[in-house]
């Protein structure tokens, strides 16, 4: 799946109450507004990919940002990747996703190594 396609499909779920709800916790509008259950089932059907994830990451859509958590290999970023992307987020939610769904499962691998 591309960038472009998924994009499309965030899109194509977003819910303007959901939208409305995450404005008021501080959430920019570059978002669709997706609920979380949406994402996780885009994320089941994408399953892992890597590129793809980064490329989400960057777009700075807050979906995306939620999906790309999801779909990357935390274990594939460096710690230069971890640190540029932790100075990405907008919104203290992805930051919640990105802490649990990558930067810890990137500690416990590194942990595994030494």
């Amino acid at each position: 799946m591309t960038l472009q396609e998924t994009l499309s499909q965030l899109q194509a779920l977003g819910n303007p109450t959901m939208h409305a709800h995450n404005i008021k916790f501080g959430a920019g509008d570059n978002q669709y507004g997706v609920k979380m259950g949406d994402i996780r089932a885009l994320a089941k059907k994408i399953k892992t990919d890597h590129a793809l994830g980064l490329e989400l990451w960057a777009c700075g859509n807050i979906d995306a940002q939620f999906l790309a958590t999801l779909v990357m290999k935390p274990k594939s970023l460096t710690l230069a990747d971890l640190d540029r992307m932790v100075r990405v987020p907008t919104f203290v939610q992805v930051t919640d996703w990105f802490y649990s769904n990558i930067v810890k499962q990137h500690a416990a691998a590194e942990a595994l190594r030494l």
